[in-house]
Parts: C-alpha cells; structure tokens; sequence
C-alpha cells in the first residue's frame, strides 16, 4: 500500500515539475518577451554545474574521475549535441505551440533508433522497423493537417531532436565502451559545464550584442529572481527524475511521459488557445501507440542487466526538457 501510494506522489511529483518547466520556458521565452533561447539554456547549464560541484564537494554524489582524454573524445561530444538540442528546441518555442511540439516529440523513438542502426548498437528486426513506421505515420499526420504551421518552427524541433537522438546514441556508447555507469548528476557534472562551453560562441553572437543594450534591459525586465527559479526548476526536475525511476522503473517514466504530454497539449488547447484539429489527435494517438508498442519491445527484450542500464540512462533524455530547454524539451517519455 505504502508503495504504491510513494510510486503515485513520485509520479504526480515528476509530471508536476517537467510540466512546470516546459509551461515556464515557454512563458519566458513567448508571453514575456525574453526572446534569448541560448541565454536561458546557458543560464541552466551554469547553474545545473553550480549544483552538481556542489553536490560533489558536500559529499552527496560520487562522481567517477574521467580523464582529459576521454573528456575531449567522449563527453564534448555529448556536450556539443546537448546545447544543439536545447538550445533548437527552445527557439522552436517562438514559433509554434506546446501542443505541437509535444506531438513532434513523439518521433524521438524514431530519431533514437535511426541513430542507434548508423552506430550499431541496434540491428534492425521487424518489430523496430514496423516503430518507426508507425510513428512516423502519426507525426506526419499531425504535421501536414497543423493549423498555421511555421515551417521555422517546425525545422527547429525536428533538428532538436535529431540532436537529441545523437546526444543519445554518444551517451549510450559512452556507457557501454567505458563500463562505468553515470548517475544523472554524475553525468551533468561533466556533460552541462561542456554544453555551457559549446553555447558561449554562439550566444555572443547571435543574442549576446541584443541582450547588453539598455544595460541588460531585457534581463531586468523579467527579472533576475525570475531567471533563478527557472534555472531551479530545472535542477529540481532532475532530483525528482532520479527519485522516480529509482524506486519505480524507466517504464514507469515512459508511460508517465505519454501522459504529460496529453495534459500539456490540453493546457495548450484549453489554456493558451492553441488549435488544434481532431484529425491531429488521431496522429498523436498512432504515434503514441508506436512508442508505447516501442517502449514494451525494448523493455521486455532486454536482459536484467541492460534494463539497469538503460533506466539508469532514461533520466538523462529527460534533463531539462525539461531538460531544461523550454523543453527543448527532449522528453524522456518519448525517449
């Protein structure tokens, strides 16, 4: 009893906080003006690193020593397709709606196992391929009937996850080459000061100039407390991700993503007036039964041992979406 009713909060706990975190990016990035999708991931990558050389320093992680070698081949790497994901899937928030990108983020499965054939850690059978298809038909119905479409917009996410499933397939080789496992901590002490480092050029071209005039005008105007707890929430996210899929599963997670993604396209709908059209809902819905058909493959073929891996990956898909990026949202769910 005590078990389900902890496994109930931990889920309404995660759903809460990775909602929380798309709605606030969005809000931030659309509603109040803050038009700088670069400066809010770097504000959360240097304030997740803050977070996570803190935790290393009191003592509440043990972070493995990785070398610089295996930093430069590895994890830059990583950290490059990190900022790309976050930061595409955040300026993606400027031209379309929460409802669409979450229906977009169904095809990350496809993307993932796309990723996973180039670099051989799937062989493709005919349960995978039938995924895919059956994804890709319901993401393509829900673009081609999408009210308004920005084909802007719509190029950001698909290259947002895109970046997502190669930061995937990296990480994955990561793991399985090296035989260390990472905790999500463990992996963002390293992972988020590189895609902090991997942003800098960029930001200081493209947004950096705008951002400084009138002394920071935009940064005063929604307010530097306001960034903070945006940077938090997004922190917080990640606690709450390690919570449920340690005393739950990465099942567990995916399931609990597909339905996050229904609230939020129902906020968007009934909240923020999105349109949407019913022949959308029946793509999601076919894309949602592809990744769902997906997720059970993965999980009931893999031995114990790659179950553990694998949920112990499961978090990091998810990271700011959440991961901190106004989701850029990679959703673990789709993941």
């Amino acid at each position: 009893m005590l078990e389900g009713v902890r496994a109930a909060y931990l889920i309404v706990q995660w759903i809460f906080f990775s909602s929380c975190i798309i709605l606030f990016n969005k809000y931030l990035l659309d509603t109040a003006g803050f038009h700088f999708p670069l400066t809010l991931v770097l504000l959360h990558m240097v304030f997740i690193s803050a977070c996570t050389l803190l935790f290393r320093l009191a003592g509440w992680e043990d972070i493995p020593f990785v070398s610089w070698r295996d930093i430069g081949l590895r994890f830059v790497p990583v950290g490059i397709c990190f900022a790309l994901s976050l930061g595409l899937g955040n300026a993606a928030y400027l031209y379309i709606s929460v409802a669409f990108i979450q229906m977009i983020k169904a095809s990350t499965p496809v993307a993932v196992l796309l990723v996973s054939f180039a670099l051989r850690l799937e062989k493709p059978n005919g349960t995978l391929v039938a995924c895919i298809l059956i994804i890709s038909a319901g993401i393509f119905l829900a673009c081609a009937t999408q009210v308004e479409l920005s084909s802007l917009g719509l190029a950001l996410q698909m290259l947002a996850v895109i970046a997502e499933a190669l930061r995937l397939g990296l990480v994955n080789l990561l793991l399985t080459s090296r035989g260390v496992r990472f905790t999500p901590v463990a992996f963002l002490y390293y992972a988020a000061p590189l895609c902090a480092l991997a942003l800098l050029a960029p930001w200081a071209v493209s947004e950096l100039p705008q951002l400084s005039e009138h002394r920071f005008r935009a940064v005063r105007k929604v307010g530097c407390l306001t960034l903070l707890a945006n940077a938090s929430v997004a922190f917080i996210l990640n606690l709450a991700t390690m919570a449920l899929i340690k005393h739950t599963s990465a099942l567990t997670l995916n399931v609990s993503g597909v339905f996050k993604d229904l609230l939020l396209i129902c906020y968007s709908v009934l909240v923020s007036g999105a349109v949407v059209r019913p022949v959308q809902y029946v793509g999601y819905a076919i894309a949602v039964l592809g990744v769902s058909w997906y997720s059970h493959h993965m999980r009931t073929r893999a031995p114990p041992e790659d179950s553990e891996r694998l949920g112990a990956m499961t978090p990091l898909s998810t990271i700011m979406e959440e991961k901190s990026g106004a989701e850029s949202a990679s959703d673990d769910g789709s993941s």
